[in-house]
């Protein structure tokens, strides 16, 4: 009887474990993806080619953890994997998201207005928030060439990589560089230069201009 009463306990386990992980998926409402095909160009249209695992946050407030993500830099669109991993559209508007990658996660939001070719719908990744904000737009657009006495034309991505720091929601491009980020932040260089050198920090470096911008929000 009592080995009974533990077999009928692990099934309930797993009928609940199963109806909720059902719930999850039928929380996410998808349709296929209606962008181009990139078949004769070299390279490829996604910040990362493999599914990523991560975390998204939708406009009317809703949030799932744990979904398969890809990011078209391209298109400017996320996408999540379903049962046979084939991409899908979200359905809601995506108002955030997070990527786990390998070493760190990453962290991605639209809604910053005022910056050139982009909308407020574009997204960025955000590698420092507070009161002022430094966030990267990685994008890619396709490039054609052709080899001199050639009659064949080369298409391939090129990745464009810009920074920005944001202030009262009025954002500022800069330069990955020591002169940029000095200039842009006048008020506290001196606090900044002994932060950057006694840390021996590179402003080339994302994880270290990230730490730099979160030392300038802490003074």
């Amino acid at each position: 009887m009592k080995y009974l009463r533990t077999v009928f306990i692990m099934l309930c386990c797993l009928i609940n474990i199963n109806a909720a992980n059902a719930q999850f998926r039928n929380d996410i409402s998808g349709k296929p993806i209606l962008t181009q095909t990139y078949t004769d160009v070299e390279g490829s249209p996604y910040l990362n080619d493999d599914w990523q695992t991560g975390t998204v946050k939708f406009a009317n407030g809703k949030s799932i953890i744990g979904v398969k993500l890809k990011y078209d830099i391209v298109a400017d669109e996320l996408y999540f994997a379903d049962k046979n991993d084939e991409p899908l559209s979200f359905v809601d508007t995506v108002k955030e998201f997070t990527l786990a990658g390998p070493d760190k996660l990453r962290y991605f939001r639209k809604g910053f207005a005022g910056i050139a070719k982009t909308t407020p719908n574009s997204y960025f990744e955000v590698l420092a928030d507070g009161g002022v904000q430094l966030i990267k737009k990685t994008s890619k657009v396709v490039l054609e060439t052709q080899a001199f006495n050639s009659a064949t034309k080369t298409k391939s991505f090129q990745e464009d990589v810009r920074y920005y720091l944001v202030n009262n929601g009025k954002a500022v491009q800069v330069k990955n560089d020591r002169k940029s980020i000095l200039a842009a932040l006048p008020n506290k260089q001196e606090q900044i230069k002994g932060y950057a050198d006694a840390g021996k920090l590179n402003f080339k470096s994302d994880t270290d201009l990230a730490a730099i911008i979160t030392y300038y929000n802490s003074q």
